[in-house]
């Protein structure tokens, strides 16, 4: 059974949560440089059924976490995020390939939600 996603509603703009975001996936200097294990961004592969939904969100992002080269342990993290006016609301979720248990991906999840309080306290979350 999948884990549900980690919902955040967020009185940041999207730019400062897409930052924090950024900074939170990403990895220690020396896995990124020296080992190769670095974190990139990519847009999420659509589904051809994205077209159903009603509710598209207004950005969407993929943090795939380096798996010291070898991708069957790379795990990836999705944000999704809706502008709402007076506030954002945003779903993480983790994916995983067949050796990566999600742990890295999880740990990620949770800075961003504290990197993210920290910029704005009254931040409300679920799903962790």
């Amino acid at each position: 059974m999948a884990k549900p996603p980690v919902e955040i509603t967020t009185q940041a703009s999207m730019a400062e949560a897409a930052d924090v975001f950024r900074r939170a996936m990403r990895v220690s200097w020396w896995s990124e440089h020296i080992t190769g294990a670095g974190t990139t961004f990519e847009e999420p592969r659509a589904s051809v059924f994205e077209q159903l939904h009603q509710d598209k969100p207004d950005f969407a992002v993929m943090a795939l976490l380096g798996g010291r080269g070898a991708e069957i342990q790379k795990s990836a993290v999705h944000m999704y995020m809706w502008d709402r006016g007076g506030h954002r609301e945003i779903a993480l979720g983790v994916g995983r390939n067949l050796a990566s248990f999600g742990l890295k991906a999880n740990r990620k999840i949770r800075r961003f939600v504290d990197d993210l309080s920290d910029v704005d306290p009254s931040l409300e979350h679920t799903g962790i």
